[in-house]
């Protein structure tokens, strides 16, 4: 591992599910750490649903092997939020390798 290439700030958020006064379940996400990754560019492409353009990015993110983060969770980059698609611990590299996708709001 080397510490340098951790040189961006990423947020991760978990889901809370609540039960509003009307017995629905809302699903919300809260921040829960902040910490530094390692941010590579896999592809981007634009594409069109709906008839309306999309930007899909896709992007790895490195992070360290302690940072609590789940298949559920979201990432927060330079204001932009990734939903996670796959995560993988490496106990040999020590850093837990993410995959995710732009969420387009």
């Amino acid at each position: 591992m080397i510490a340098g290439r951790y040189n961006e700030t990423v947020k991760i958020f978990h889901p809370v599910t609540t039960i509003n006064k009307y017995g629905e379940k809302e699903s919300t996400y809260e921040e829960i750490y902040k910490t530094r990754a390692r941010v590579d560019n896999t592809s981007g492409n634009r594409v069109e649903e709906n008839h309306e353009i999309v930007f899909s990015y896709n992007f790895n993110f490195t992070l360290r092997s302690y940072v609590p983060i789940s298949e559920t969770s979201q990432i927060e980059w330079q204001g932009n939020k990734y939903r996670v698609l796959t995560l993988q611990r490496r106990r040999e590299f020590n850093d837990i390798y993410v995959q995710a996708e732009k969420i387009n709001t």
